[in-house]
């Protein structure tokens, strides 16, 4: 696991008391399944204090300075002083000079990093829970209540805690300790085309690959592995692993899925084990079916890795028992294939959102009235997210994905692993990243430069088109998950949060069972044969998409158990656990 907490206090020196209190905390973000986690990192000098949980050897440590994470430069780097350089890598990044502390994110935000100062102390750390616990205090902010409904997290700015800020991608936070005073510089992401061949592009973005993943020989592949699906992303990374530095002898890669998709042709689980035995590599096949444990388990596991960040549980439904395995096994962390290298094409602005992950409740049918109607805060895009003047809807896509999508949906995705191992992206590399901006739009849409590269380097192994894990649509249906959100939706201490015309109308929604299959119409095998730009287009005028209504009682499972969660841990620095009951203070407290 890797979640790191920084601190400086302003007048007074940490003591030995603070070190114990670091690694309770890191103690109360193992997760309940690990039976001998790995050692905590604790640091104590004078004003400042860190602790990594269960450090999984991706970290540097210079004095009071820490990089958590993994770099792809070249040669050492000086990265450990305030205003040094910004390295090349997947990291959060913790400095100290004597006048200044320094925060820095990389280019794309991988690791989410969260902050929070007062009149004494200053908390930077990767865990919204960890902060609640180092201050011992919780604020909720009814502000991610509608982000929840619509996207399934926490939406582009907010974090659970009112008082918590998150650390913008590509930036520096300096924490001038004279004048106690905060300030943010952050490098925009900027699509700028350069006029080259279509070859030249090609070089550009096979070099800048080569260059980070030679980076990976340092890499212990006995201790690290490989996810691999069956479509480019992860293909990729495993074909310039043995173009570049060799396919090395203890590499393996994994999949996971249902027990029924490794026969299935076609699926990611099928194809990845054909892949991997073309190119020479050990594969393991890891299953996500319902684990036997009780359901409340799983559920609640799953919001404590996640910290109620996303909604994605279908992946999960083992209760988390593939990472405990990873763990248990001796594994470190993982080499995953999240990339920013271009998207599907799209007709307008609600497309672009939606397929960012960033829809507004007043973008969907059944949710467009709930703002007004249970008077929850106001939704808006962020100033820094909407279409720029001037810039083109495939440009404005693009960055979307990069500025929202990588920092908000998949570094959420990205802390359930931390909660048991180590994970880099590759290509999420600044010379990656920096080629793509530079290419015109066409080269991007639906990845085709990187896909033509990919083609072009691959065993002769067919792409998958189906995937390996169930739905959440169809797990959230089961009727054991159905009597648990109500019972929980339903609970008093929903109603004291939520309001009970809230609650009875998210309640009234829900279904058990899948709904019986239509029989398409000849409207709908005409649709079947449109271009996805007129389908875009009908979706956009003609059919609003809406939430489904087992999904969205999901999302409000989550926010009250958060709640829950979080005030416990507010009470955890004193040592002494306050027990959350049915009965919850309303938002506003």
């Amino acid at each position: 696991m890797s979640k790191i907490l920084y601190a400086c206090s302003r007048h007074s020196h940490f003591t030995a008391g603070t070190k114990d209190r670091l690694n309770d905390i890191c103690n109360q973000l193992v997760p309940d399944n690990i039976d001998s986690p790995k050692p905590h990192v604790v640091r104590v000098k004078d004003d400042l204090a860190y602790a990594v949980c269960m450090n999984s050897g991706a970290l540097q440590e210079s004095e009071m300075s820490v990089l958590l994470g993994f770099l792809y430069e070249q040669e050492a780097v000086s990265w450990n002083k305030p205003r040094g350089c910004c390295p090349n890598g997947n990291y959060a990044l913790f400095r100290a000079g004597d006048n200044e502390v320094e925060v820095v994110s990389d280019c794309v935000g991988t690791r989410t990093v969260w902050y929070y100062k007062d009149d004494e102390i200053f908390v930077a750390s990767t865990s919204q829970r960890a902060l609640v616990m180092f201050i011992g205090s919780f604020e909720f902010d009814e502000r991610v209540i509608p982000w929840m409904l619509s996207t399934g997290s926490l939406g582009p700015q907010f974090s659970w805690d009112k008082r918590f800020n998150r650390i913008p991608v590509d930036s520096s936070l300096r924490l001038d300790r004279t004048t106690w005073s905060l300030s943010v510089t952050q490098t925009p992401i900027e699509y700028s085309m350069v006029e080259r061949s279509e070859e030249d592009h090609e070089k550009l973005l096979v070099d800048a690959i080569r260059k980070t993943v030679s980076s990976l020989s340092v890499i212990d592949f006995d201790r690290w592995l490989l996810p691999l699906s069956g479509g480019y992303d992860s293909r990729g990374i495993l074909c310039f692993i043995s173009n570049t530095i060799g396919v090395p002898s203890n590499l393996k890669t994994i999949t996971w899925g249902l027990d029924e998709s490794l026969g299935e042709k076609g699926n990611d689980a099928f194809i990845a084990k054909e892949l991997a035995v073309s190119v020479g590599v050990k594969h393991k096949y890891y299953t996500t079916n319902i684990s036997p444990e009780p359901l409340e388990f799983i559920f609640d596991r799953f919001l404590f890795c996640s910290e109620g960040r996303i909604d994605h549980i279908s992946g999960y439904m083992d209760g988390m028992n593939i990472w405990k395995q990873l763990h248990d096994e001796g594994v470190d962390g993982i080499i995953r294939g999240d990339e920013g290298l271009g998207e599907l094409p799209s007709s307008s602005e609600l497309t672009v959102r939606n397929m960012a992950g960033c829809g507004l409740c007043s973008d969907y049918k059944n949710l467009e009235s709930f703002i007004g109607d249970f008077g929850l805060p106001p939704q808006e895009m962020p100033m820094e997210l909407r279409q720029r003047q001037g810039e083109a809807l495939y440009e404005w896509r693009d960055r979307l994905h990069q500025e929202y999508r990588i920092p908000t949906v998949l570094a959420s995705l990205s802390d359930i692993k931390y909660s048991y191992l180590e994970q880099i992206n590759p290509l999420l590399s600044r010379p990656v990243l920096n080629a793509v901006r530079s290419f015109p739009g066409h080269l991007r849409t639906d990845k085709y430069m990187f896909k033509k590269i990919v083609e072009s380097v691959s065993p002769d192994v067919p792409f998958a088109d189906k995937v390996a894990n169930a739905t959440p649509r169809d797990i959230l249906r089961k009727k054991e998950c159905v009597d648990l959100v109500k019972k929980e939706v339903g609970s008093s201490y929903a109603i004291n949060l939520l309001g009970d015309e809230f609650v009875e109308k998210i309640i009234s929604g829900i279904k058990v069972g899948r709904d019986e299959p239509k029989r398409k119409s000849m409207k709908g095998l005409v649709k079947s044969f449109l271009p996805l730009s007129i389908k875009n287009r009908l979706r956009d005028t003609v059919v609003r998409p809406t939430v489904d209504e087992n999904v969205l009682a999901f999302r409000v499972f989550m926010i009250v158990k958060m709640h829950k969660m979080l005030s416990v841990d507010a009470g955890r620095v004193s040592g002494v656990e306050h027990h959350a009951t049915n009965e919850a203070p309303t938002a506003a407290s």
